[in-house]
């Protein structure tokens, strides 16, 4: 064999056979986690579901909007409804901005929890996971909430003052609410679908 040629075919089999084994060690790694991640998933959900709504149970309900199948938890003490927890997203500055949004049989938003705000800007837009910014919701009635800059709304009760420098976040955050309360409509005013 050509010694320029074997130069060439040894490094690269050594560099395809780590890559291979590499790769397989991945694998199996994310086998025998996968199940692990989804169960702490869960837990994680249902522990912010409580913190969302006072209810001793959640069942996972279901409901079509617009073409588009959506799952809910109804949550219950004892045997009657206590309020409605819905899973939105909204469009944030650096991608889907997740949130939780438990809203009364009254129609009432309960409390409001961002679940997932990752990828947007740190000191800016993730500052929508703090209680502060997410306390505004709590108790709206109104059909169609808008994040303002802070100063600039004529402080009407629809109006949720945005983040300092994070006003795109502050809206998807506020799409996802008003999102939920979509849900909560359609899912016959508060009945059970």
């Amino acid at each position: 064999m050509n010694a320029n040629l074997k130069n060439i075919l040894m490094p690269t089999l050594v560099l395809f056979l780590i890559c291979l084994i590499v790769t397989a060690a991945l694998a199996g790694t994310n086998l025998l986690t996968e199940e692990k991640i989804a169960q702490r998933a869960a837990e994680d959900q249902a522990k912010t579901m409580s913190a969302l709504l006072d209810a001793e149970r959640f069942e996972e309900a279901e409901l079509t909007l617009d073409g588009k199948s959506y799952t809910y938890y109804i949550g219950y003490k004892q045997d009657t409804a206590v309020g409605y927890v819905f899973l939105t997203e909204g469009r944030g500055y650096g991608g889907a901005v997740s949130v939780m949004t438990s809203i009364l049989p009254s129609g009432e938003i309960g409390a409001v929890a961002v679940t997932d705000a990752s990828n947007e800007t740190p000191g800016l837009g993730q500052n929508a996971t703090k209680s502060d910014f997410l306390d505004q919701y709590t108790g709206k009635t109104d059909d169609a909430l808008s994040a303002v800059k802070q100063g600039s709304g004529t402080g009407a009760s629809q109006e949720i003052d945005a983040l300092t420098g994070a006003t795109i976040t502050s809206r998807a955050v506020t799409d996802a609410v008003n999102q939920a309360r979509e849900l909560f409509k359609a899912q016959e005013g508060g009945a059970d679908a």
